[in-house]
């Protein structure tokens, strides 16, 4: 494997069901390198989330290979151990333990780990810190807001220092305001930290913010592209919809449904592109 990649999935297969099977992941290869910044999209029931199970070792694949950080997952033999020093996880829903206070929750990690008390309070903190929530360290869940909650859980993945976070709708239980800070600052961790991070997402707003987007349908893996600039990226979502594929059909009768003031605003757009 080479050392910059730090996932690859080969001919990957996962089957569902004894009886009428789902094949929620149907031969999908994939490389993605050390530091990226990467979404995955698709309707309900792509694989998405399966997919992210997978590299995260929470799950095992009927057939095919994930190596991560150069290890074949199906040759590993402790995977819990695999997956608290190589992989952060993030969840929609955050799933922070309710009795226990931010600090304490960023802790649970580290229990096991080869480091003393002190050590993980500190370790904590830091992280904690690093997502602006200093002033929050002794607050249980309940005392924080949503994007305080998700903040948490990110300093938790992070805790162990791994080379990947996984995150599944990290935003999908917040506002707008709240789900664009989350992130923000995933970004800036990512280029801080260089940790990969590959996020689910429902959301385009969410995947324009990533450097790589993954699209899947049907267990597969059916587009990939590179985030441009936005102008570049709404041009692409322009000649993605109904109009923009007319238009590049090259029926006239698109164009001339529409009203003078779109008419001009498309040629100055034309114009623009050059």
């Amino acid at each position: 494997m080479n050392d910059k990649i730090i996932v690859e999935t080969r001919d990957l297969v996962k089957i569902y069901g004894d009886g009428a099977e789902v094949r929620a992941l149907n031969g999908v290869n994939l490389h993605i390198a050390r530091g990226e910044f990467v979404s995955v999209m698709g309707p309900s029931g792509s694989g998405k989330s399966t997919l992210l199970n997978m590299i995260g070792a929470l799950d095992r694949p009927t057939s095919g290979t994930v190596l991560v950080n150069g290890q074949d997952l199906a040759k590993v033999r402790n995977l819990d151990a695999f997956r608290a020093r190589t992989v952060g996880f993030v969840f929609q829903l955050h799933n922070l333990i309710p009795t226990l206070t931010a600090r304490e929750n960023v802790e649970v990690p580290m229990q096991g780990q080869p480091i003393s008390r002190q050590a993980r309070h500190c370790r904590a903190i830091e992280l904690l810190e690093m997502v602006g929530l200093a002033e929050r360290i002794n607050h249980l869940p309940n005392m924080l807001s949503g994007g305080e909650r998700q903040r948490v859980a990110i300093a938790r993945a992070l805790v162990n220092s791994p080379a990947i976070v996984l995150a599944d709708e990290p935003t999908g239980d917040l506002d707008s305001q709240s789900g664009a800070e989350i992130i923000a600052l995933m970004r800036r961790l990512n280029r801080e930290l260089g940790t990969t991070f590959i996020i689910v997402t429902h959301d385009p707003a969410v995947a324009r913010q990533t450097n790589r987007v993954l699209v899947m349908r049907d267990g597969r893996i059916v587009h990939e592209h590179t985030v441009g600039t936005p102008f570049e990226e709404d041009l692409a979502a322009f000649w993605r919809s109904g109009l923009g594929q007319a238009l590049l059909a090259g029926d006239k009768t698109a164009l001339s449904s529409l009203g003078p003031d779109a008419q001009t605003a498309l040629r100055n757009l034309l114009e623009k592109v050059g």
